[in-house]
């Protein structure tokens, strides 16, 4: 049984976490509007003795703030998210390594736009130095 406390500490340490924190200046934050319709019953009071109430169904509609679009900017890359509070004028942002990197799937002609007529997948993965256009991850090259 001496074991298991031992491999929990394995489990937990493999977990994904930041290997550090950073800050991010906060470019927008724009609340999320949901509407709800909401129906009560409201009941004429009774002056009578033996007579039924009359009653109505009243829908009203009420706003509430759902999270916040959050556009904040990092390392010269504007990134968009949804967080549950407005975070005021910066964000805490979470670095971490991924162990190997995922293979892309070149999308679709299709799924560009009527416009884009062909996808040129790149001939080897881009160099890790330079950072890559913005808009372009990968190296993909589009025609029109």
């Amino acid at each position: 049984m001496k074991a298991l406390p031992a491999v929990l500490v394995f489990i937990a340490a493999a977990a994904p976490a930041a290997d550090f924190v950073d800050t991010a200046e906060v470019i927008s934050s724009t609340p999320i509007i949901e509407r709800v319709n909401e129906s009560r019953q409201e009941c004429a009071p009774v002056t009578e003795p033996g007579k039924k109430p009359e009653c109505r169904t009243v829908t009203s509609e009420r706003e509430y703030v759902n999270g916040y679009l959050v556009i904040y900017r990092y390392n010269g890359r504007d990134i968009a998210t949804k967080l549950p509070s407005d975070p005021g004028p910066t964000v805490q942002v979470g670095i971490g390594v991924i162990d190997a990197p995922r293979a892309r799937k070149a999308p679709s002609a299709g799924a560009l736009g009527s416009n884009v007529r062909e996808v040129i997948q790149p001939a080897k993965p881009p160099s890790p130095t330079p950072a890559p256009a913005q808009g372009n991850p990968g190296g993909y090259q589009y025609r029109y």
